[in-house]
Order: structure tokens, then sequence, then C-alpha cells
């Protein structure tokens, strides 16, 4: 048996499959394809020679047509692929249910497929009519540490800044903690970082990493037990084959993600949550410090601090900047 792999992210996939095939009596070879399409194409062909009894794939960067077309040229092969529409869907609408409307999303290298269609499922919640009033800012990065913190720093140089994050790659959303922590910003209290896939060190995060768990030893185990039995000509029933269709991500709860319908003052809308900088102007308000002494501790001039603490106010429907503060100590805005 033979195992074509698209992207070295998969690696739990490819071992449960692996796990499942020798368990089984089948020997195994596993063929990295490469970063791009020529490179996919050409294992595939490789493999597609061999004497295996059998192949199992995923595949990043051919399309649909071209899939069929392959696969058509050999028995028993089966395609390994998650279903990353889904796993956009429900990392936007998790963002979106927890009250977030201002969202950024760091995406993979465009050119994969799992990243296009992450975003066009991203992209599918926040059109809905009810959630129309949500702001998107895209960066697109490596799948690496290094990429999650060039992003990070990127979007925190944005005007408007988000209030979350979706990271296409656990290790990308890593990379962005430690940039919020080097920039003082409290996560989630400031900002929301949600990552994306089944990365251990997660756990291990500070805060935890809530992340779209990807059901990857599943879908290994299940597409390497599908070719098995395509091999020995055994007939499986509709109900076990219907198992695929719970082969589909899930939200992770961490600690990384906060509701913050939770703590917004009652009767202010989603689109009127303070901003970090406005926070930043209060809390040192709530020190008892003077507009012009915020602008030396911040580095803003005293009218930008005095324009943060009006938008404040009025986002609290206070009635001045000490009600103001009041207000966002009582909704845990601001600490003391």
């Amino acid at each position: 048996m033979a195992e074509l792999l698209g992207d070295a992210s998969l690696s739990q996939m490819v071992s449960a499959a692996v796990s499942t095939a020798e368990s089984h009596g089948f020997s195994t070879l596993v063929v990295s394809s490469g970063t791009s399409q020529y490179e996919e194409r050409q294992a595939w062909e490789t493999l597609s020679r061999s004497d295996c009894d059998g192949l199992l794939m995923t595949s990043e960067f051919l399309d649909n047509e071209t899939l069929a077309r392959l696969m058509s040229t050999r028995k028993h092969v089966v395609l390994a692929n998650l279903h990353n529409v889904h796993v956009g869907s429900i990392a936007a609408e998790h963002l979106i249910s927890q009250g977030h409307r201002q969202i950024a999303m760091v995406t993979g290298p465009e050119h994969r497929f799992s990243t296009q269609h992450r975003i066009e499922g991203f992209l599918k919640q926040t059109e809905k009519p009810l959630w129309r009033n949500v702001a998107l800012e895209t960066v697109e990065a490596p799948f690496s540490f290094e990429g999650g913190v060039n992003a990070m720093n990127i979007l925190l140089t944005m005007k408007i800044q988000p209030t979350a994050v979706f990271f296409h790659h656990d290790i990308m959303a890593l990379g962005a903690l430690s940039v919020c922590k080097k920039h003082g910003l409290r996560v989630p209290n400031d900002i929301s970082i949600l990552g994306c896939g089944n990365v251990e060190l997660t756990e291990r995060s500070t805060p935890t990493l809530s992340s779209v768990n990807l059901p990857l030893k599943e879908l290994g185990s299940f597409a390497a037990t599908r070719l098995i039995n395509q091999i020995n000509g055994v007939q499986v029933a509709p109900s076990k084959e219907s198992e695929a269709s719970r082969l589909v991500a899930t939200i992770k709860p961490g600690a990384s993600v906060r509701d913050i319908t939770k703590t917004m003052v009652p009767g202010a809308g989603a689109d009127s949550l303070v901003s970090i900088r406005e926070r930043d102007c209060l809390q040192w308000a709530a020190k008892g410090k003077t507009s012009w002494e915020m602008s030396q501790i911040l580095g803003i001039s005293e009218s930008t601090i005095i324009y943060h603490l009006r938008n404040a106010t009025k986002k609290l429907d206070a009635a001045n900047r000490m009600h103001a503060v009041a207000k966002a100590l009582k909704a845990d805005l601001i600490e003391i």
C-alpha cells in the first residue's frame, strides 16, 4: 500500500493510516508530494507506476477534474481530504457567536486549495443577513511560528484593530500569542486568538489556545480501512460508509477566545465595543491621570487622548469621563 502525502502538517493522519494498514498486514510507502501542483502530479505518477495494491492520497494542489482523471487510471484509490469549507465556516460562526464583529483571518499560502476552501467557508458565514456588519481583514502567511509573528505585527499596525483573529494553523497562533505578550496585550481580554489543527503544544500555551479541532487521526484510520476493504473486495454497509460524514472539524474550546457578549455594557451594540486604545485611556483615567499625562505615557497627542475618551464615553452611554471609567470597571473592560 502506498500513501501520497500532500502536506507535512497532516502527519497525524498519515501515522493513523499507516498504523491501520500495518495492523492488517500491509506494508506502506509514504511519499511527500512537495509544495506545488507539478510536484504533486509527479509524486502521483511515480506511485501509480508502482506495484502497490492500492493508493491512499490527499491533495493540496490538484483540482477536482484532474484528481478524478488520475484516480480513474488505477484500481483501489481512496482520497482522504478534510472538509475545509466546514473548517472556515465553524471558525467564523464561533467568533461571531461570541460577539466579535471586527475580525481578522491569517490564512496559509493562498495557492493551496485548503486555504481557498477555508476562506470560502469563513466568508459564507460573514455574508449571512444577521451578520453582514462583520468587518474582515485577511493576511497571508506561511504555516510557521514566524509566519504568525509577522502576521500579528501587521494586524497591530492597522488603524482599526480586530477583536479576534482566526489563524489557519495552531503554530501561527502560538507565534501571535508571543507577540501579544511582548506588546502587553491580554489574551483574550484585549484580543481573542483562534487556531486550527491538533498541535499538542497548544494545551500548554498561556492561555490555552482555542482551536478548530481537525479529525486527522480519525480520517487517516477511516480512509485506510476503506482502502483495505476495496483491496480485499469487502462490501461495506451504507451505514458504515456514512461514518465519513462525521469526520468533520469541531471547535476545541480553550481560554484564548473571549465571549464579549457577556462583558458588554447592557444596551450597547456589538459595533459599539470599546477599542484597545480607548481601554488604555480609560485605564489611565481610572488611575487619576490627566489627558496631558496620558499623552506622555502613551506617546500620542493630548487631542487624540481626548478623542478616544469621548468615543469611549459615547460607546458606554456615560455622562462623562469618570462615569465611563465606572462603567468600564463594572463591565470588566479595565482593571485597577
